[in-house]
């Protein structure tokens, strides 16, 4: 997944990029939009690589293509293209080939027989995102920046209340999974479908608002959040671009808020910190590790952390040892650099 630089050179923003954003060397422009996804999918890691590996892996993909051809999907049903989405998307990660063979199989009122690529029950799935085909924002538009106003109008009232006692790493978990939520954005529906959405995480502080990264949602106007079996859409209601500060709603949902938010200037260096998000669409994972420092820079205050950060965990939650949310997980280390982790403070979000 294609990584956005943060701080500096090696530090990245945490959200996993759209899928199919990297032109390949080769010409194809007469292939379809859903085609060249596939292709650009399959061919991510081979990318990593070098550019000799990534051309011999287009190379094979246009060659599986010859003779495995896309299917006709014009005169697809809802009910199919549901089906579809379940039952061969994890496949893109594995090529054309595999791909359109389980397409044709699911036009077809057949089971796929479908093999499993190494890794490939880790890959990320947006199926249960893709449930409701009765959106009315099929055609929505981007999100303008002046349509939102910023985070401390829409968020409630900051009390004081804080959990005291110490918890365990288990006990920690079990108290604040509930809050943490995935957030899959998109342009339009077509795009989700396409799985052309950035993927991170939000974490609920009142009934019905999350905290979030804005570079997970920016510009994009079919946003879901979800949290196992739960899923419902979400509207952007508060944005402050400069400082990477967003609030979303959800639009059905009655959430569970965090139990407090610690101030920054109770935090103390090596203090344990958890960190838990959606990295690399691993939902609701849970990391641990330390207050490394705290950074007061000119925009916005940050929480370095030894807690693991990956791709896909913006937005997350970074609590103590006490279930007390500290900060919003935004950047992480990458290169040479390691366990250079950093959480936007969650007090300012209450910030103007």
């Amino acid at each position: 997944m294609h990584k956005m630089l943060g701080i500096v050179g090696s530090l990245v923003l945490c959200s996993a990029a759209a899928w199919g954003e990297t032109e390949a060397p080769t010409d194809r422009s007469a292939l379809s939009y859903d085609e060249n996804v596939v292709i650009n999918t399959a061919c991510a890691k081979s990318q990593k690589l070098g550019d000799e590996y990534y051309r011999s892996c287009v190379a094979q993909q246009l060659a599986a293509l010859k003779d495995h051809p896309t299917p006709d999907r014009a005169d697809l049903t809802p009910a199919k293209a549901r089906a579809i989405a379940s039952k061969c998307d994890r496949l893109r990660h594995v090529g054309l080939g595999e791909y359109n063979d389980c397409v044709k199989q699911v036009i077809e009122g057949k089971e796929p027989e479908t093999q499993k690529a190494d890794g490939d029950e880790l890959a990320p799935s947006f199926s249960k995102f893709l449930r409701d085909d009765s959106d009315a924002r099929l055609q929505a538009t981007p999100i303008a920046v002046t349509d939102v106003v910023t985070p401390a109008d829409v968020l409630p009232k900051l009390t004081d209340h804080l959990e005291n006692k110490e918890l365990s790493a288990q006990e920690v978990f079990r108290k604040v999974k509930h809050s943490v939520f995935v957030v899959v954005a998109a342009h339009n529906r077509a795009d989700l479908h396409q799985l052309d959405a950035m993927l991170g995480s939000a974490v609920a502080i009142s009934d019905h608002l999350l905290l979030t990264n804005c570079h997970v949602v920016k510009n994009r106007s079919v946003i879901k959040i979800g949290q196992e079996d739960l899923v419902d859409s979400a509207t952007l209601v508060g944005a402050d671009y400069k400082t990477d500060r967003c609030v979303l709603k959800s639009e059905k949902l009655t959430l569970t808020p965090i139990a407090g938010v610690r101030p920054l200037d109770s935090l103390t260096v090596g203090e344990h910190a958890f960190a838990v998000g959606t990295p690399n669409a691993l939902e609701l994972t849970l990391s641990e590790g330390l207050v490394s420092s705290v950074r007061h820079l000119p925009s916005r205050n940050l929480v370095q952390t030894s807690a693991p950060i990956s791709p896909g965990s913006s937005g997350g939650g970074l609590f103590d040892d006490r279930g007390n949310l500290i900060g919003i997980t935004t950047l992480g280390s990458g290169g040479h650099f390691q366990n250079l982790n950093f959480a936007i403070a969650a007090v300012d979000f209450w910030n103007k």
